[in-house]
């Protein structure tokens, strides 16, 4: 599997607009992209520094703050605000989820879904991973 480069890092947060305020007055980011995920219970948010090109940050807050159904709301309640993941870009999601499982990795995601900016996304599990959750980024077709 060739990883692209690496995408964005996932941050979960109590309260999405005060850490996008956060990091735009403290570190001079910019948002770039922000929207409501209903079928995943978040809002996310992906802000950039000056080149919009670069790895971007994504904060995540679940929509439910008391849904222990929504692994963003757990995490939340279990472990605080904090790093929950690293995406990496890939070429086809489909084929690094094959050469994964090939590999004998746990995957979250035996498919890939939609994820936020209609990008196809497939989770490998932290057991895999040295303790980190790895998200797999196939950017949608422009």
């Amino acid at each position: 599997m060739l990883v692209e480069n690496l995408d964005h890092i996932g941050i979960v947060v109590e309260d999405i607009d005060q850490a996008i305020k956060f990091y735009q007055n403290t570190f001079g980011m910019k948002l770039i992209h922000q929207e409501l995920i209903p079928e995943r219970g978040i809002k996310v948010a992906f802000l950039v520094g000056e080149e919009e090109n670069e790895t971007s940050i994504e904060l995540l807050e679940p929509i439910d703050h008391n849904d222990m159904n929504n692994t963003v709301a757990k995490f939340l309640k279990n472990r605080g605000q904090g790093l929950h993941h690293l995406a990496v870009k890939v070429s086809d999601v489909n084929k690094a989820l094959e050469e994964l499982t090939a590999k004998g990795l746990q995957l979250v995601d035996s498919a890939p879904r939609k994820g936020a900016r209609g990008h196809l996304v497939a989770f490998v599990h932290p057991k895999s991973v040295m303790g980190v959750l790895l998200e797999l980024v196939q950017p949608k077709e422009l």
